[in-house]
């Protein structure tokens, strides 16, 4: 179980990341070069249980895949081939674009103190749909792209789980994103391999 003491601080001039899990961390990118991008990584056949005690969940998530702590404290998980890319950015190099496929586990606070499906409806945009579901004997609600109303866009390429927890003020947020579609059955996956911490 991999938690979030003990994890690696890397210092970059593009706000600072910090590594959760084991393994290397790549090499520093000189300033003005082009870091090498070794593409997008097949997630792993095997799991491993990434515990994030201030959201109150645990997840399981592919063995091979990288979590970043942001400055802002949301956690990003993503492959191994992207998690390299984006330290390299981070500490000054230069990439091309791509796209990526991400979960991010964040806080949303509540200052009126809604209940949970009003701060959903006032915090998501307009093009996402809400539906009640259950995470781990907990009461939350999934909001997903289902279609986009831009002239360019993929559909279900967003979904989010939303859910109260004792452990983070305001509401915790799950979700899967990606230049491409299926989110919403990959969000629900990745939910029922994992569960809430204070359940067991």
């Amino acid at each position: 179980m991999t938690r979030l003491l003990g994890f690696h601080k890397i210092v970059a001039s593009a706000g600072a990341l910090v590594t959760l899990g084991l393994g290397a961390v790549p090499a520093i990118a000189q300033p003005e070069s082009y870091c090498d991008d070794p593409g997008a990584v097949e997630a792993a056949d095997t799991t491993r249980d990434l515990e994030l005690e201030q959201f109150g969940v645990e997840l399981a998530i592919p063995s091979n895949f990288r979590a970043m702590l942001l400055n802002n404290g949301t956690v990003k998980i993503v492959d191994p081939g992207t998690y390299e890319l984006l330290v390299c950015v981070a500490r000054g190099g230069k990439a091309l674009g791509r796209g990526y496929a991400q979960t991010r586990v964040r806080t949303v606070e509540n200052p009126d103190s809604l209940d949970l499906r009003q701060l959903v409806e006032q915090t998501i945009r307009e093009n996402q749909e809400i539906s009640p579901y259950t995470f781990d004997g907990q009461q939350g609600y999934l909001a997903t792209r289902e279609s986009s109303d831009q002239p360019v866009g993929i559909p279900d390429s967003y979904a989010a789980l939303w859910i109260d927890t004792d452990d983070a003020p305001g509401a915790v947020v799950i979700s899967t994103s990606c230049d491409c579609s299926g989110q919403r059955d990959r969000l629900l996956s990745l939910l029922e391999r994992s569960k809430r911490l204070d359940s067991s």
